[in-house]
């Protein structure tokens, strides 16, 4: 035994990078940052299997590397054993002078995968960040611990927050309001008792998403990738959000711009906003299988829209939504706008919807007296609703180029059924 021992010291000693600012105390195979649970296979590839802890709040920088420095031969799966918790920003009334800082960097081609069919997710809270910047070539992959990319809600999903402007979370009280949707305790956002528009919540770069959305309670899922208050200096682009059960991507309030952004095969809406939301999306490829619900459903947060709210106002540029089901299946209609949303749309092509309606009008036009909604360059074969009353009637299907380029990762052909 000793010389077992020993062996693993000397070993360790020879070990001369260091890959993060700080770490964690916890088992050398991990590179001192998970514990250590052996080896698993993952699609014909052996991976040492390193399970984070439930709570990461060290203020500094901890690396979550691709290959181990103990076994450099084997690529690490980092796990998510529960509800994984990046600072201490959730906490009611968190300070953003004081919160915790902690940035969680992921490097490129990093596995990271809910470990039980639970609701296991990524929490960067208030105040902390996280540095995901993969490749092309290496993209960050968060799914399940199974071995396909065939299933749905298997894990929750990857969650930021911020300190931003949200509907939700109003400041007259003085306190934290605002809760997350999907986790089983409360877990605050938003500039509820401190607003901070230039905290950001870090870099997502080709990174991919795929089989969450695991429902904690009846119809309390949690999504893709939700973004709750989170502001226009965090990064997000090439992201490709696959298979999850709820919506493949959510915005409760904040100004986030994310360009190059790829939905398939989600089971809730592909895009949904609401709590004043006024960000961007720009250039999004949208497929939908059978009885999925919207391609957007966008609203300001409540069906009443009440005086001290600010309108969400979003931007969505350079769009492709196609429908993959089945020839007899269902899905919603590609567009609802409702709840004190306005909305600007440019470039948007719509195809697959020959049996729908393109637009919900209904809700529209009895709560968004005064909304704007603009439509330009659309091109579709859905049935547009002609109703002056409605405040969004669409323009005449003519050309649109939409956004059909190829996305980084190379996801399951996308027949969603």
């Amino acid at each position: 035994m000793m010389k077992k021992v020993m062996a693993s010291v000397v070993l360790m000693a020879l070990v001369s990078v260091s890959y993060a600012d700080t770490d964690l105390d916890l088992d050398a195979f991990c590179n001192s940052n998970g514990t250590f649970q052996g080896i698993v296979t993952l699609n014909n590839t052996n991976y040492l299997r390193c399970d984070l802890p439930t709570s990461i709040a060290v203020n500094d920088t901890v690396v979550l590397a691709r290959d181990s420095d103990l076994a450099p031969l084997f690529p690490i799966v980092w796990a998510l054993p529960g509800i994984v918790v990046v600072g201490n920003g959730h906490l009611q009334n968190a300070n953003p002078s004081t919160v915790d800082k902690t940035v969680l960097k992921i490097e490129p081609g990093t596995q990271i995968v809910g470990a039980v069919y639970s609701n296991s997710a990524l929490v960067i809270t208030r105040g902390a960040q996280i540095d995901a910047r993969g490749t092309p070539s290496d993209p960050i992959v968060f799914s399940s611990i199974d071995d396909d990319m065939a299933d749905t809600s298997e894990w929750g999903g990857l969650i930021l927050a911020g300190f931003a402007e949200s509907n939700g979370c109003p400041r007259a009280n003085g306190q934290d309001t605002c809760e997350m949707e999907g986790l089983a305790t409360p877990y605050y956002y938003g500039g509820g008792r401190y607003l901070d528009e230039t905290m950001n919540s870090g870099i997502l770069e080709y990174v991919v998403i795929a089989e969450g959305g695991h429902e904690v309670a009846l119809e309390s899922e949690i999504n893709g990738l939700t973004l709750y208050s989170v502001n226009s200096s965090t990064t997000i682009n090439n992201v490709h959000i696959h298979n999850n059960k709820d919506d493949g991507i959510q915005f409760f309030g904040g100004d986030a711009a994310v360009e190059n952004l790829w939905l398939t095969c989600n089971r809730d809406d592909s895009v949904d906003w609401e709590e004043g939301f006024q960000g961007s999306l720009s250039n999004v490829f949208i497929a939908q299988g059978d009885d999925a619900d919207h391609a957007f459903e966008l609203a300001s947060g409540s069906r009443i829209f009440w005086p001290g709210n600010r309108t969400a106002r979003g931007v969505v540029t350079n769009v492709t939504v196609g429908f993959y089901g089945s020839s007899s299946g269902f899905t919603d209609v590609p567009l609802k706008l409702t709840w004190g949303t306005d909305a600007y749309f440019e470039n948007i092509e719509i195809s697959g919807y020959t049996q729908n309606l393109c637009n919900d009008t209904v809700l529209a036009a009895s709560t968004n007296p005064d909304r704007i909604f603009a439509f330009n360059n659309m091109q579709y074969d859905c049935t547009r609703v002609i109703d002056n009353t409605s405040y969004m009637t669409l323009p005449a299907s003519a050309s649109a180029t939409g956004f059909s380029v190829a996305s980084f990762w190379n996801a399951p052909t996308p027949r969603c059924e």
